[in-house]
């Protein structure tokens, strides 16, 4: 008989989603600006007022402040809410997919992680490293004890990665791939082992064909942040075999 009825289960991966998403908000704020982590308060971007504990509650506070400051009465960026929603959403994905336990949270923290690099890839066009070595632990954890086959992945998927960056550099006579890429790539090979590489570099390039053709409609320069896609196409290979579809 289970502990809880299923949509209890649902309801609080939605309520624990939305947490990490507003913490995933501060990270992608702070982590690219070189800010502290977890010393000093958040504060309104506009007056710079530490924001009260009611001020801080995901997404209801947005609602509540109708998208702007309590005190100063400047916008607050809608990045906010949208990654806080985006996180309540993975939470339930990742609980669906997983089931209620310790894997449900691995994945959960996994897309998450993922979100936080597609949001700061997007506006700043870097990779943090602090990012990518928290997805590299959670996936030796999601990968125990097939550690060798992740190994194995990670050190396939770095090199097959240098290769690409190298080749299409000299064809293109400029960078293509950065080194957040690369390094992005070794961090993939742990989560796909080397049966999902193939998997995930096909539906990345996808997705890259995708997010580029946009880029460039919109305006964009020349080279775009390939960070996007590479989360996007590894998110649906995992959840992908998570739910036994591939490999």
């Amino acid at each position: 008989m289970p502990l809880m009825p299923g949509w209890l289960y649902y309801g609080l991966a939605a309520i624990a989603g939305l947490c990490l998403g507003s913490f995933a908000g501060l990270l992608a704020w702070r982590l690219p600006r070189g800010l502290p982590v977890i010393a000093g308060r958040s504060c309104c971007p506009a007056c710079a007022r530490p924001l009260s504990m009611r001020e801080l509650a995901p997404l209801v506070s947005y609602v509540w402040q109708r998208g702007r400051c309590a005190q100063c009465g400047a916008p607050i960026s809608r990045r906010y809410p949208l990654i806080e929603l985006a996180a309540a959403v993975l939470s339930v994905l990742a609980l669906w997919a997983a089931g209620p336990g310790v894997d449900a949270v691995l994945l959960a923290l996994f897309a998450i992680g993922l979100l936080i690099v597609i949001v700061v890839d997007f506006e700043f066009q870097i990779i943090p490293d602090t990012v990518l070595i928290a997805l590299a632990l959670l996936g030796a954890a999601w990968r125990y004890p097939d550690l060798a086959d992740a190994g194995l992945g990670m050190a396939v998927g770095g090199a097959v990665a240098w290769v690409l960056r190298l080749l299409f550099s000299r064809l293109r006579r400029r960078e293509v791939l950065g080194l957040g890429d690369v390094k992005f790539f070794m961090m993939a090979g742990i989560w796909c082992g080397i049966a999902g590489l193939p998997g995930f570099m096909m539906v990345s390039g996808v997705f890259g064909i995708l997010f580029g053709l946009g880029w460039r409609a919109r305006g964009g320069a020349r080279e775009f942040p390939f960070g996007p896609a590479l989360s996007a196409g590894l998110f649906i290979v995992v959840l992908s075999a998570q739910l036994g579809l591939v490999y």
